[in-house]
């Protein structure tokens, strides 16, 4: 069968909270197909029921580490249903562990990062806690001639990562915490040039008429 590409993976994940070694499973015995994939994992009795299903995952924590030289810098944020459970040892045990994990494979690829010990262990606390847990995101940055900063908000529910060049603690600090509070839009460096001034012709425009002295 052809490979089955990573965003079937994550819809997968995502539409019946079945695990990561689990979805493979049944996308490869369903021949890729969703549907079936979705069948085979209820049959398993793998897939939550649909009342599981819709509890979102809004609370939990970033959990993070940086370099104390500014080389690098990673991020992960873990989810669950509560902030009585974001709370808890267990769950603030199963965060650092998750981190520590991201640490070793310096990865920003969520389905690299979950593997089988980090299911299972996510399975354990969710049974544990009676709670729908999800490893969400994460991002793993280094920098060889740069400064990597990280800002964590308090309750370490908000929680930016930047880098500077030329290095600058000052400007890192100040950099991140703007993001963490004006949550900006950004763009590759290649093309923010063009999209910026792009953005600010179309705006011009709604305002004053179209300028003739804007330059892409």
């Amino acid at each position: 069968m052809s490979k089955i590409d990573v965003k079937t993976i994550q819809l997968l994940r995502e539409a019946t909270g079945a695990g990561l070694m689990d979805v493979k499973r049944a996308l490869e015995e369903s021949g890729g197909d969703f549907d079936k994939a979705v069948e085979l994992l209820k049959k398993w009795g793998i897939a939550k029921g649909e009342k599981k299903i819709a509890r979102e995952t809004r609370q939990g924590n970033i959990f993070y580490a940086l370099d104390e030289n500014g080389k690098w810098g990673a991020l992960v944020e873990v989810g669950c249903e509560t902030d009585f459970v974001a709370r808890t040892d267990d769950f603030q045990n199963f965060g650092k562990f998750v981190l520590k994990k991201l640490l070793e494979k310096k990865t920003n690829d969520i389905n690299t990062l979950v593997d089988a010990e980090v299911e299972e262990e996510m399975k354990a606390l969710a049974g544990k806690v009676g709670e729908n847990i999800q490893v969400k995101r994460c991002a793993y940055f280094e920098t060889s001639d740069g400064l990597i900063y990280i800002y964590a908000h308090p309750g370490n529910m908000l929680v930016s990562m930047v880098e500077v060049f030329p290095p600058s603690l000052e400007v890192a600090k100040e950099t991140a915490m703007q993001i963490a509070a004006m949550a900006p839009l950004a763009y590759p460096k290649r093309t923010f040039r063009r999209r910026f001034w792009r953005r600010k012709k179309r705006f011009t425009k709604s305002r004053q008429g179209n300028p003739e002295n804007l330059k892409a």
